[in-house]
C-alpha cells in the first residue's frame, strides 16, 4: 500500500494550506489511526482515519452538485469583477474542485464541480451524450406541436440541434438536450418562436437537482456515482 506524507494527505482532505497544516501538527492537533502526529514528514495510507481537534476528517467528495442562482458567471474568477464561482465553495474546498462545464449567467439550477479531471472529461465528452434537462418559461405560448418540431431539429447560428420535450403547458416547457454548446437551449427555443424568459437546469445525466436549496452544495450520492460508473465513468 502506498504511503502519503501527512501534510499532503491533510491538504487533499481540504484542511488548508501546507503552512496551516504544519501549525496543526506542531500544536498536537492531528491524530491519524489513533497515533498523535508529531512530524510533518510522517507518512500514512490514503484511507487513514484522521482527526483534527477530535473531529473526524473524511476524504473530500469526488464531485459536488450546486444549486446555481442567476447572475453568477460560471468561471472561478471573472476579470470584470462580476459575481463568479469563487465564493460558492467552502474555504477549505477551494483549490480542490473545478467546474464541470458552464451555465450562462441568466440560467439557474444544477451545476457540477469535480476534483477529478478524468471524471470531468468523461462527463463533458460529446460521445457520452449525457442528457441535460431544463425547465423554461417562454414569451409566447406553446402547444403540443412544438414537441415534434424540437425533435426534428431547430436551425441556429451554431448548427441544427434537436431537443426532447417531455412536458409543454402554455408558457412552460420541460426539455432536454445532449450537447452543451453556449446558450444552446435558449437559441433552440428562440429560433422556434418562443424566446426564453427563465431557464433552470434540473438534471444532468443521472444527477438531479431535487430539493437542493438555492446556493446550496451537496456531494454526489452513491447512487448517482454508481449510475455514472455503470456507464464507464472513472469514479474510483
Amino acid at each position: 500500500m502506498s504511503l502519503v506524507r501527512i501534510d499532503k494527505l491533510l491538504a487533499n482532505r481540504g484542511l488548508g494550506s501546507r503552512s496551516e497544516i504544519h501549525r496543526f501538527i506542531r500544536k498536537g492537533r492531528v491524530v491519524v489511526n489513533d497515533h498523535l502526529v508529531t512530524s510533518r514528514n510522517s507518512k500514512f495510507p490514503h484511507d487513514s482515519v484522521i482527526y483534527l481537534d477530535g473531529i473526524a476528517i473524511g476524504p473530500l467528495p469526488l464531485a459536488l452538485a450546486w444549486h446555481k442562482p442567476t447572475n453568477i458567471i460560471s468561471t472561478m474568477r471573472d476579470p470584470l469583477g462580476r459575481p463568479d464561482l469563487t465564493t460558492c465553495l467552502p474555504t477549505q474546498w477551494q483549490g480542490h474542485f473545478h467546474p464541470v462545464g458552464r451555465l450562462d449567467r441568466e440560467t439557474s439550477g444544477l451545476f457540477l464541480f469535480s476534483r477529478s479531471g478524468a471524471l470531468t472529461q468523461w462527463i463533458l465528452h460529446p460521445r457520452r451524450a449525457l442528457r441535460r434537462w431544463y425547465e423554461a418559461t417562454v414569451e409566447t405560448p406553446m402547444d403540443s406541436e412544438i414537441i415534434p418540431r424540437l425533435a426534428a431539429g431547430i436551425e441556429t447560428s451554431l448548427g441544427t440541434f434537436c431537443a426532447r420535450a417531455e412536458h409543454v403547458d402554455g408558457h412552460f416547457i420541460r426539455l432536454s438536450v445532449t450537447e452543451g454548446k453556449h446558450r444552446m437551449v435558449r437559441r433552440i427555443l428562440a429560433n422556434s418562436g418562443h424566446p426564453v424568459l427563465t431557464l433552470h437546469r434540473v438534471q444532468y445525466g443521472p444527477i438531479q437537482l431535487g430539493e437542493l436549496a438555492l446556493d446550496a452544495l451537496r456531494p454526489l450520492r452513491d447512487s448517482e456515482l454508481s449510475q455514472l460508473a455503470a456507464n464507464g465513468a472513472p469514479v474510483e
